[in-house]
């Protein structure tokens, strides 16, 4: 059999699936050298407490089957190997390999995260999930690696300081936003797109402030912020008109159950002599009965406000902006006419279901009479024997 020569091998390795590709270059040191030199392409990582997770297979540090008396010997530290857990997804049962030195929980980890990730100048991964207390495995490979990332999820406490390890920009980043300081970070201000899962805080004074100067192209607050933000918005539109916001530019937030769309749609109005227009269909598909209000930034450019409203989620307000002509204007009169189309078929709703059907009545009739002649029949039967 031919040797394959240096470039084919790389060549087969780069295409080679990141859980094979990885299991190879663990059992062959020749083939690790040049492997972490090659660019290694996987869908996802997931780094948590004790534990990574890339692609399909699970890399933990666990002990195993101690008693806690022979957890620490004399001198305090661990008198036991770790075990290294491989858990495949689809297998029954992981795959354990004994780790000679003693090393506490917490260095186990380490080890393997610089092993398996440590030294690799060009990691490209799709998803990046950081869970609770995850962070601390993506710090040990600060300046010893670097990692393109489409997209980012964090579930720490706070957002750290990704731009150490991860280039910019993200397509989208998933975060929940404890402190005003996170709207800061590099890592956010670069992503094209950024959804805010919840916030830690409570200091509503600075909602516009940290909002306003977002210079991310989408905006999307996946939480229900406080009844009284509708001057918040409002505010937030005029900013943009001020600052002539950039076409393209999104921004979507969630309210309460209940809420009236329409009611804030003509305050919109009133407050900016906007017009009501008509969206494209691909975007009105889910609610045709909803309305847009058009705000002019200049003659190339418009602000769109518009509501989605759903029986089964929060209603959502959502504005961007578009290029004039975009939409298409619509009457007072259309609007009324779409309002009141919306209150006829929540009344005919209403009236649908206090309607009480009359064959269950009759149903119910006939069954009565019988279970009566059955009892009668019962107690003749009992009387004549």
């Amino acid at each position: 059999m031919p040797a394959v020569s240096y470039s084919v091998l790389r060549c087969i390795i780069e295409h080679i699936d990141s859980d094979s590709r990885l299991a190879l270059s663990a059992r062959c040191p020749e083939i690790s050298r040049i492997e972490k030199s090659i660019p290694l392409r996987v869908d996802e990582i997931h780094f948590m407490e004790n534990s990574v997770k890339i692609d399909n297979t699970e890399y933990k540090i666990a002990l195993k089957d101690l008693k806690i008396k022979e957890l620490w010997n004399f001198n305090g530290t661990l008198s036991h190997p770790l075990t290294l857990q491989l858990y495949k997804f689809g297998s029954k049962l992981p795959v354990e390999r004994k780790i000679s030195r003693n090393y506490g929980v917490e260095v186990g980890t380490r080890k393997v995260v610089e092993y398996l990730l440590g030294g690799r100048n060009n990691i490209r991964v799709k998803y990046l999930t950081v869970w609770r207390n995850g962070y601390k495995n993506v710090q040990y490979l600060f300046g010893i690696s670097n990692m393109k990332v489409s997209f980012l999820t964090n579930f720490e406490s706070i957002l750290p300081e990704f731009h150490l390890l991860i280039e910019s920009p993200l397509k989208a980043l998933h975060f929940h936003a404890f402190h005003t300081t996170d709207f800061a970070n590099p890592i956010l201000r670069t992503a094209e797109k950024i959804f805010i899962r919840s916030y830690g805080y409570n200091e509503p004074n600075l909602w516009l402030e940290t909002h306003r100067n977002l210079p991310n192209k989408e905006v999307i607050i996946n939480t229900v912020i406080r009844a009284s933000a509708d001057i918040s918005i409002l505010e937030l539109i005029e900013y943009w008109r001020g600052t002539r916001r950039a076409i393209g530019s999104h921004f979507s937030v969630l309210r309460p159950f209940h809420y009236s769309i329409e009611t804030f749609l003509e305050s919109v109005k009133e407050r900016f002599q906007g017009t009501y227009v008509k969206l494209e269909e691909t975007e009105t598909k889910s609610n045709p009965n909803n309305n847009a209000v058009s705000v002019k930034i200049d003659s190339e450019s418009e602000i769109v406000i518009h509501g989605i409203s759903s029986r089964w989620a929060f209603p959502k307000i959502v504005m961007k902006v578009v290029a004039v002509g975009s939409s298409a204007n619509i009457s007072k009169a259309v609007v009324g006419q779409n309002l009141a189309h919306k209150k006829l078929s929540d009344s005919e709703d209403s009236k649908k279901s206090n309607i009480i059907p009359r064959k269950s009545s009759e149903y119910s009739g006939i069954f009565f009479i019988s279970l009566l002649a059955i009892l009668v029949v019962l107690c003749l039967w009992f009387l004549c024997y």
